[in-house]
């Protein structure tokens, strides 16, 4: 069982894994803020879990940060393809 401030550590030294351990915690507020948490680093190894947890969690507040979370990653991701992608000169 995480605590809130593990949850800030973890996300403050960028431990995705351990992030994504804690959508799992029986708490539904140490899920809640591990699944935001995970939105602020955004690295794609969180959106196959913040997806599962945004059906599967029991609590709806879980799952509304989970669906929020998973967002966020979504385009973040999103934002970083369309920055790498070429861009053809104006004609």
């Amino acid at each position: 069982m995480a605590t809130i401030d593990e949850i800030d550590t973890m996300r403050d030294s960028r431990d995705v894994d351990g992030l994504i351990r804690a959508l799992s915690d029986p708490d539904e507020f140490v899920r809640s803020q591990a699944a935001l948490s995970l939105a602020t680093l955004a690295d794609p190894k969180a959106q196959e879990p913040l997806a599962k947890m945004r059906k599967d969690d029991p609590s709806a507040s879980a799952r509304e940060a989970a669906a929020t979370a998973y967002r966020w990653v979504v385009g973040r991701l999103q934002e970083v393809e369309a920055i790498r992608e070429p861009k053809t000169p104006p004609t």
